[in-house]
């Protein structure tokens, strides 16, 4: 007969003790735990712009986990990011077409560049988020709003040929700067540096003067 060394044997029972009382989550504890995470996500979407945007793009990341206000960001800036890539793409589609008069042609070029200066703006927030560093994040992130302004103000009256996925990454990253701000309400007041007074005429001065 084969034995089962004594510490193999204990490590053995201690394993098949712990997945025996390893506890379940039964169908209704489920449904509270989502319960819970839907009202975490609903108060923090009430206090963006488009509350109902945020909800939809939040909960699908957050269908059994613990809503984490940083991670919400990255989420939106996440979708923010593929949006920004698909009104991109429309761009570069309509720059190709051979019958855009000269002003249409001068505008999407304008876009063409914008967008591309906002991907690498958001790929940077995205670094700042990973590092959870919000300052440099909002600071990179407010870029994304300027370039879109910026592309948008190039066609008469605001109206761009690819309105919809210009809307939606307005949106996306309004809330974002939302989420940004509310996040910046909890963090700690950044240290104020002591002021140092001018040092005076006699600060080299060794010794008293007689």
């Amino acid at each position: 007969m084969d034995f089962i060394p004594k510490t193999s044997f204990i490590l053995l029972v201690t394993l098949s003790f712990l997945l025996l009382t390893k506890p379940v989550l039964s169908s209704r504890d489920i449904h509270i735990v989502q319960r819970e995470i839907q009202e975490d996500i609903n108060q923090l979407c009430q206090k963006t712009t488009d509350p109902a945007l945020c909800a939809n793009t939040i909960k699908p990341h957050f269908a059994q986990n613990k809503l984490s206000a940083i991670k919400a960001l990255d989420v939106e800036v996440e979708a923010t990011l593929a949006e920004a890539k698909t009104a991109l793409g429309k761009i570069q589609t309509l720059e190709n077409k051979k019958d855009n008069t000269k002003s249409t042609k001068d505008s999407l070029d304008v876009c063409d560049d914008q967008y591309n200066s906002m991907l690498d703006a958001i790929e940077e927030t995205k670094q700042a988020i990973a590092k959870n560093d919000v300052t440099t994040a909002k600071f990179k992130f407010s870029a994304v709003i300027s370039y879109h302004s910026a592309c948008r103000d190039t066609f008469k009256g605001g109206v761009t040929p690819f309105d919809k996925d210009s809307n939606a990454v307005y949106k996306l990253g309004g809330i974002a700067l939302d989420i940004i701000a509310d996040i910046e309400k909890s963090l700690p007041p950044p240290r104020s540096t002591p002021t140092q007074s001018a040092p005076s005429a006699f600060s080299s001065v060794i010794g008293t003067v007689s």
